[in-house]
């Protein structure tokens, strides 16, 4: 319990890093990001953290389809407004998933050509 505490502490100190180094810098990213970006230099200079973290992080992964209980209860309610912007809502993930797949073959292919040689 006390390794789950302090990794979530930890979690939490790089969130608020990140969140203390957008707003310090100016940066259009959200802090999240700069935390986990923080988060990911730490460890790769000094892996003392990782333990603490392995036991939370694991813990996380097995409890998080709880997460999404709030989006799915608000898309339920919210299903005629989700309805009305339906077309624009397939748009997007049909030119998403195309273009993902699209970059995603173009790196294929380089990897390939450069193992290659």
């Amino acid at each position: 319990m006390k390794k789950l505490a302090i990794g979530l502490l930890i979690l939490v100190v790089f969130q608020w890093l990140g969140q203390w180094g957008v707003a310090f810098l100016g940066l259009n990213i959200p802090g999240q990001l700069l935390g986990m970006i923080l988060l990911l230099v730490v460890l790769s200079l000094n892996k003392s953290l990782l333990p603490w973290l392995e036991t939370t992080s694991s813990q996380l992964i097995r409890f998080i389809a709880l997460l999404f209980v709030p989006i799915t209860t608000g898309a339920f309610f919210l299903g005629p407004e989700i309805f009305a912007q339906l077309p624009q809502i397939l748009a997007v993930l049909i030119i998403s998933t195309l273009l993902a797949q699209w970059f995603m073959a173009l790196l294929i292919n380089r990897l390939r050509r450069s193992g290659d040689k």
